[in-house]
């Protein structure tokens, strides 16, 4: 079959029409991308937030504490979420359950531990902190160093997750049986993802990973109903200038 010149340069023209969007397409489907593992990576990070949800006071050698409650991830509803797959926004959006246990010392000295359920038979959440409560006195306030680590394992796109954090705070008794905290801590993160889920075409070399630094400010609310034998603990963290996690806990001395 001939083609005549005019018919050509017809499809000469639409050939380049045809080029010109879909390239023009690129960013926005490169940026769509960016910003769909970057909202991930996000709720990541919260999901291996740690805290002990305990206040800065030391615990004394009297007793162990055995705890249940859950992690709440903040601003999942955003408009960013339009990135997100449906289903992990909604995986996300439930509140995760998480099992605490916490020990004192004769010293000021105290050590705890919290494990987070998640979904999938491999997938893990742990965390652990050591706390020096440097100054602690009658009707004065607490004042606490503590260091922690915590670990977010084969979770969808998540091969590891690391998290190790120095926290300097302040816990005060307003009343009786009420106790409220605040806390600055700085974060460093770490983070290698596997071939799974959004990622499961990529090959190794291919796979993002990311190492961040960032500051973290929290605040907490402890009430003793039958002291010392039961605690509720509430505690919100914020970074990134918005709240990221909620935690709440029911403990108990045993």
């Amino acid at each position: 079959m001939e083609l005549s010149p005019r018919t050509l340069r017809k499809w000469i023209l639409a050939g380049t029409i045809f080029n010109f969007f879909v390239l023009s397409s690129l960013p926005s489907l490169a940026e769509t991308k960016s910003s769909s593992f970057e909202r991930k990576q996000e709720a990541w990070s919260q999901l291996n937030y740690y805290n002990p949800t305990e206040g800065f006071h030391s615990e004394g050698s009297y007793g162990l504490h055995l705890g249940v409650g859950a992690l709440a991830l903040s601003g999942v509803g955003s408009s960013s979420d339009a990135v997100m797959t449906p289903e992990f926004k909604s995986e996300i959006e439930q509140p995760k359950p998480r099992i605490f246990i916490g020990k004192g010392t004769p010293w000021p000295i105290d050590f705890g531990a919290s494990f987070s359920i998640l979904e999938g038979k491999t997938a893990l959440q742990a965390g652990a902190h050591m706390q020096w409560t440097v100054f602690q006195s009658f009707q004065m306030p607490s004042i606490a160093f503590r260091a922690s680590h915590s670990e977010l394992r084969s979770y969808h796109e998540v091969k590891d997750l690391a998290t190790d954090s120095i926290e300097l705070g302040v816990s005060y008794g307003i009343i009786r049986y009420v106790i409220v905290s605040v806390g600055a801590s700085e974060q460093w993160e770490k983070g290698n993802t596997q071939a799974r889920d959004e990622f499961l075409a990529l090959i190794e070399k291919e796979l993002p990973s990311w190492k961040t630094r960032r500051t973290v400010y929290s605040w907490g609310l402890n009430i003793s109903p039958f002291t010392p034998f039961v605690q509720i603990g509430l505690e919100q963290s914020y970074w990134e200038n918005r709240t990221q996690v909620s935690i709440a806990k029911l403990s108990f001395l045993l």
